[in-house]
């Protein structure tokens, strides 16, 4: 072991920040939740209201992240790792910004048909930012490694049952929908869901690595 890697075990660590990871944790599952009533509303105006709620949920996560970067960019001492701050800061707001991305082309293509592949997938979603919360809220405490670890293999269990609902509605969809401008629509918001799973397990690889260097 090095000497700033024995330091870490002498030196008390900076609290704030697995606060602010939950902070921005908690943030993932109010924008998943607001996601899951849209696709799941069949009014219009109540998914316009949403999609600003989303809007002003993702604004929030943007401060989040800009707080915890001013933290680390004044701190000392860390938890861990800057790069895994930095990294696992990114990633959290990554899902959010895909929330926000998949809202939001849901209002530009004035989209109304949600096919229930595309409920499921949401409803997965919001589970996943809930196992966000459970993997991040541990990191604090070495011995809830196993909990954080469940957390993590719930995640990419979660991941793989959203890209099969991915594939079974792409394949749907090809055969099913007559309309190309609408196929194309329908797609690119598969596509976008998608990617918040991808992203999703994205946090959970990265957590995982904090707790390989540090647990």
């Amino acid at each position: 072991m090095n000497f700033s890697g024995l330091l870490k075990y002498f030196i008390p660590k900076e609290k704030k920040f697995y606060a602010m990871f939950n902070q921005a944790a908690e943030n993932t599952i109010e924008a998943s939740l607001a996601l899951e009533k849209l696709i799941n509303s069949p009014e219009l105006e109540e998914r316009r209201a949403l999609g600003l709620a989303i809007k002003a949920i993702e604004k929030k996560g943007d401060e989040f992240t800009n707080q915890i970067f001013d933290v680390l960019n004044q701190s000392f001492i860390t938890p861990f790792d800057r790069e895994d701050i930095n990294e696992l800061t990114s990633t959290i707001d990554d899902v959010v910004d895909l929330i926000y991305s998949a809202s939001g082309k849901i209002e530009i293509y004035r989209c109304t048909v949600f096919s229930s592949f595309m409920k499921d997938m949401v409803a997965l979603i919001a589970q996943g930012c809930q196992l966000i919360k459970v993997a991040v809220s541990g990191l604090e405490d070495t011995k809830n490694s196993h909990k954080v670890l469940k957390a993590c293999k719930e995640l990419n269990r979660l991941e793989s049952r959203i890209d099969e609902y991915y594939h079974m509605a792409i394949s749907s969809l090809f055969e099913n929908e007559k309309d190309p401008i609408e196929l194309i629509k329908q797609k690119e918001i598969l596509l976008n869901i998608e990617k918040i799973a991808n992203k999703m397990e994205d946090v959970s690889d990265v957590v995982k690595t904090i707790l390989v260097k540090y647990a």
